[in-house]
């Protein structure tokens, strides 16, 4: 009796398990190594976000290894531009078991073709305004994204500004409550993403509302 309770209890805590563990770290170029980490509830995969900025005509790659949910898995590729203050585009690949290496990840070239819809554009990291200007959106940039106020992550408070044209995928990567927002940590009071308008000035889509929490991984300064 007591073996097979023994068993049972075993069985139990398999069942339940204690969450999937994966390779955290992040830097500069396209490797980094960093201890193991435990996910979170809705993390079931180890991924690699490759983020490549593109600022003043320089562009600078970094990579991030962490837990990520099955939609960020599902994103693609996603692309940002934010007017003459910056552009970015990021690729994500997965995989599912313990320490797993997902396949390498490449961001594929940008494509630069208006595709007849608009936003207001602006950037920084250091005030809660800046200068606005209307941009382009190109290829499946199809989305404007406002984002707004002191970013509060890891007992810091960072001002943050960023509107621009985004893929549709950035809006519906944001999760309800603890969730994760492009590899972002923090809570914002103002953010919003709704569908670009067209050059007649008309909406192209349904609006779309960013929940108030953006959590993650990826450190502050893949926003610098």
């Amino acid at each position: 009796m007591e073996a097979s309770l023994a068993v049972c209890i075993l069985a139990a805590l398999l069942a339940t398990g204690a969450g999937l563990r994966c390779e955290v770290c992040d830097g500069s170029g396209t490797r980094c190594m960093g201890d193991l980490d435990t996910c979170r509830n809705r993390e079931d995969s180890c991924g690699i976000t490759l983020t490549e900025d593109t600022a003043a005509g320089r562009k600078t790659q970094n990579v991030l290894k962490s837990c990520l949910s099955p939609s960020q898995c599902k994103a693609g590729a996603i692309s940002m531009n934010f007017g003459t203050a910056k552009a970015r585009r990021m690729s994500i690949t997965c995989c599912q078991t313990d320490n797993c290496t997902p396949d390498s990840v490449k961001v594929p070239p940008a494509d630069t073709k208006p595709n007849g819809r608009s936003c207001r554009g602006c950037y920084s990291l250091s005030s809660e305004q800046c200068r606005e200007e209307t941009i382009q959106c190109t290829g499946a940039e199809t989305h404007c994204l406002d984002v707004a106020g002191p970013l509060k992550s890891g007992g810091n408070t960072t001002k943050i500004i960023m509107k621009g044209c985004v893929t549709v995928s950035v809006c519906s990567q944001v999760n309800a409550g603890s969730g994760t927002f492009l590899g972002i940590r923090g809570d914002l009071p103002k953010h919003t993403c709704r569908a670009a308008t067209s050059a007649a000035g008309t909406a192209l889509g349904p609006a779309g509302l960013l929940l108030p929490a953006l959590t993650g991984l990826l450190l502050l300064k893949f926003l610098s």
